[in-house]
């Protein structure tokens, strides 16, 4: 097919940039409630409102400017101009938004303080409405657009969604077309990067799409290779931080007999460094590019996973069904002591299969009333079976335990389970949601949810096990006003969500169940405004929220007062308030160049009475770890044409103020870690492109000016104990940022 021609800058400039922006254009109008992200349904309404971004917050598609909540938007163009490749580049991008990769496929998130670090999940992540439990920091490419809703999600989306969600919509097959796309990049570090786009017409009705890509990245950590005691050097490869990653995808679009049918397939397989923690001695960061371990700690993770989604009308209802299942399989091993000394090492390979299932019975827009009711399953299954492997090195621990040390230190002296557990979770629920238009521009929303979990798990090396069950009743209420030229949106809502309870795999000396930890729930007030100003050169959106926040869960590692061992776990801390402002805007200062930027501020911090669970003492007053006071984000683009192409130049900086840290639960009087507080960090990047025709070439250097940061830091046990210099008790581990990089990019569509 021949290629299209992207329309001249000088003549839509406000629409095309606009839609490639942070905070999209909005428009108000009725829309249809449909359920799945039709890729022709939303080409077609931003057709009709240029520059705007549709999206499925409330399960019905509507321009963000029709949503009475904040939701923050990137679009196809936005994402790879602004070099969106992984969910750290979507934290920075995103004011009030804590977000980072953690090696192990869990993220480490927050929004707007709600949410967890850990083992709690707290956000969720979804690829075209399937919520992701055990890969969400794959890569998912082939995307049309990525959607950020704040705060709790619990009418819609139920449990785990008490700070918000992060949904990835993927392109779906367009029958009318035979078209596809070829990208290759490379960069600094020897990374190397392909993907092909594939859309194939099978009839007038049906198509089918293909994806793939296939990354290799040396990364920019160094393994030193320290001479152990015994002089030896470990043979582990320099580069600690290489990574390999591959992943297909494929989906088949159709309609059957006005039934719309989309399934997909796909695998994801990814070898990475496994936690590549930067050992700090103090609080004042060096962020070494160094990690001297005595081997390099792998995470080996195969995803396969499938979708079915059928949307069937009935007169004038719909019915939706969505069902999934994916597979994971991780092989993951840590160096605990994060030494070039064989100390403790950690082998961890589990299992996470799920199953979900969900079904919608919807009305249409034809009159004030539009509604929805629903309900939903899942079935989670988890299997662990790790263990704790204990080499000679041990003995340099304690000398007096272990007789003479040979030159083969690695040599394991002890296996020791450490977690093997079998671990199951039921959800079941039932969600109702509607709006009503009362007239005079006022909109009436509402929903009520009532949710069902059941959690199980067994500690297969102790013979104990924990059961729990609870019902939890969510509710969801909103009031909106339009103004008559539909260009401005008043709102105010009040929102509910909540993360489940369930059982940490330890339990203290003599207890006769595992270590249990109740929900955390969150009552969230947001009121806001979202306008279009300027003759539409100016998108202002504004949202100020208060949020009550019960029985938060932490992960922490603690010693068992019986026997001084280590016990790791999520407990619930107390209670805390979070309350804040934060604004996007998009700004067309004249043809061809655009500003856009964002920024947030939060004010979080604990009840009177909360006390740390480690050592007792009051945290009421203090600051909850994991939230940033004050973020921002901005980028001025340009797109002019030379000849008969095109070109961008794209400039953005993105900055995250001070972020409290877990420290504050171990703190006490003389430590050598006081609360200490990751410090602030800007980023900044600069790319540009060409487009001649089917050709485009495109350059980005990534932190531009190769800034020193952490995307996440803690206090963590000193596994190593007197052979680290640092803190006999706790040290100090953080996950660095990237540096600096320049990546260049060639692309040829047809």
């Amino acid at each position: 097919m021949p290629h299209t021609t992207v329309p001249r800058p000088a003549s839509v400039m406000r629409a095309a940039l606009l839609s490639a922006s942070a905070l999209p254009l909005l428009a108000l109008a009725p829309v249809t409630p449909v359920f799945a992200q039709d890729g022709a349904a939303a080409a077609e309404r931003e057709q009709a409102y240029p520059g705007a971004i549709v999206v499925t917050a409330r399960k019905r598609a509507e321009s963000t400017l029709e949503v009475p909540e904040t939701v923050n938007a990137f679009g196809e163009a936005q994402i790879e101009r602004a070099n969106i490749q992984d969910i750290d580049d979507i934290g920075l991008a995103v004011p009030n938004l804590q977000l980072s990769t953690r090696t192990d496929g869990f993220p480490n998130v927050t929004v707007r303080g709600l949410g967890g670090f850990g083992n709690t999940q707290g956000v969720g992540f979804y690829l075209d409405d399937v919520q992701l439990f055990a890969d969400a920091a794959s890569r998912f490419g082939d995307l049309e657009r990525i959607e950020v809703l704040k705060g709790p999600q619990g009418i819609l989306y139920g449990g785990s969604n008490i700070g918000g969600a992060v949904k990835f919509v993927s392109k779906r097959p367009d029958p009318s077309e035979l078209s596809g796309q070829i990208v290759a990049r490379a960069g600094s570090f020897n990374f190397f990067d392909g993907q092909l786009e594939l859309n194939l017409p099978l009839s007038e009705t049906w198509a089918v799409k293909m994806f793939g890509y296939a990354e290799t990245d040396d990364g920019f950590l160094t393994n030193p290779r320290t001479p152990r005691q015994n002089g030896r050097r470990a043979d582990a490869s320099a580069d600690i931080g290489r990574r390999e990653q591959y992943g297909a995808r494929l989906a088949l679009y159709g309609d059957l007999d006005g039934a719309e049918i989309y399934l997909t397939a796909r695998y994801n397989e990814l070898d990475a460094p496994n936690d590549p923690w930067i050992s700090e001695l103090d609080g004042n960061f060096r962020y070494s590019r160094l990690v001297d371990t005595s081997y390099n700690p792998r995470n080996n993770r195969e995803t396969f996973g499938l979708t079915g989604h059928i949307d069937i009308p009935v007169g004038d209802l719909a019915i939706q069904s969505i069902t999934s299942w994916s597979e994971t399989r991780s092989r993951r091993q840590t160096d605990l002591d994060i030494q070039p000394e064989f100390v403790l090492d950690l082998f961890r390979p589990e299992d996470f299969t799920v199953f979900t299932q969900e079904l919608r019975l919807s009305s249409d827009d034809s009159g004030p009333f539009v509604w929805q009711i629903g309900g939903y399953y899942a079935h989670i299954d988890r299997d662990l079976d790790s263990v704790l492997i204990i080499r000679e090195g041990f003995c340099y621990l304690d000398p007096g335990t272990c007789g003479p040390l040979s030159q083969q230190d690695d040599v394991v002296q002890a296996e020791v389970p450490f977690e093997v557990s079998r671990r199951t979770r039921e959800q079941i629920a039932g969600f109702v949601n509607a709006s009503y238009d009362l007239g005079g521009g006022f909109e009436l929303g509402g929903g009520l949810r009532i949710d069902r979990t059941r959690s199980r798990r067994s500690n297969l090396d102790t013979g104990l096990s924990g059961v729990a069950s609870e019902t939890v009743v969510l509710g969801r209420a909103s009031i909106a006003w339009s103004s008559p030229d539909k260009t401005s949106l008043v709102y105010a809502n009040f929102s509910q969500g909540f993360e489940p309870a369930d059982f940490s795999l330890t339990n203290l000396t003599g207890a006769p169940t595992l270590l249990g930890y109740d929900k955390e729930t969150a009552d969230q007030i947001e009121v806001g405004y979202k306008g279009r100003l300027l003759d539409d050169a100016l998108v202002f959106t504004i949202a100020a929220f208060y949020i009550d926040y019960r029985d938060r869960q932490f992960e922490l590692q603690a010693v068992d007062p019986a026997t001084g061992g280590f016990v790791e776990g999520v407990v619930n801390v107390g209670d805390s308030i979070q309350k804040g402002i934060e604004f996007d805007f998009t700004w067309a200062l004249v043809d061809g160049l655009t500003f856009t930027g964002g920024a947030g501020w939060i004010d979080a911090s604990w009840d009177n009475g909360v006390v740390s669970p480690v050592t007792g003492r009051s945290l009421a007053g203090a600051q909850p770890p994991n939230v940033s006071r004050f973020s921002a984000s901005g980028a001025l683009e340009y797109d002019g044409t030379v000849g008969t192409g095109e070109f961008f130049v794209r400039a953005q900086g993105r900055y995250k103020g001070p972020s409290t840290t877990n420290a504050q639960f171990f703190d006490v009087p003389g430590d050598a870690y006081p609360i200490f507080r990751n410090p602030a960090f800007f980023v900044a990047d600069l790319s540009a492109g060409l487009e001649f025709g089917s050709i485009k070439l495109g350059v980005t250097v990534e932190n531009l000016f190769d800034e020193r940061y952490f995307n996440d830091v803690q206090e963590f046990p000193n596994f190593a104990g007197s052979l680290n210099p640092g803190e006999p008790g706790n040290i100090i581990i953080g996950t660095l940022g990237q540096v600096r990089r320049v990546i260049g990019s060639v692309a040829f569509k047809f």
